[in-house]
């Protein structure tokens, strides 16, 4: 049987701007791991997260490796899975 693991990331009164997060090195660099296993997000998350589906000529060296474990990560839509 598979391992489910489940992670959420917000503040204390619960918001969270997809805008001014800008998580420490040490964090993204948790978060290129956890990319690389996968993920299932509502339709919401979902399209907040297709940004990196495209390269942008800014991203530096973990911003590129982030976008490349996101797209490899079989990530899925709704509980529906979907090839990367």
């Amino acid at each position: 049987m598979a391992k489910l693991v489940f992670g959420m990331n917000q503040s204390l009164d619960g918001y969270i701007d997809h805008i001014a997060f800008v998580p420490s090195p040490t964090l993204f660099r948790h978060f290129i791991e956890e990319a690389q296993a996968g993920s299932v997000y509502g339709r919401q998350m979902y399209e907040v997260m297709r940004y990196w589906d495209d390269d942008h000529p800014e991203w530096n060296a973990e911003e590129r490796a982030f976008a490349a474990a996101w797209r490899r990560g079989g990530t899925s839509r709704n509980g529906s899975s979907c090839a990367r």
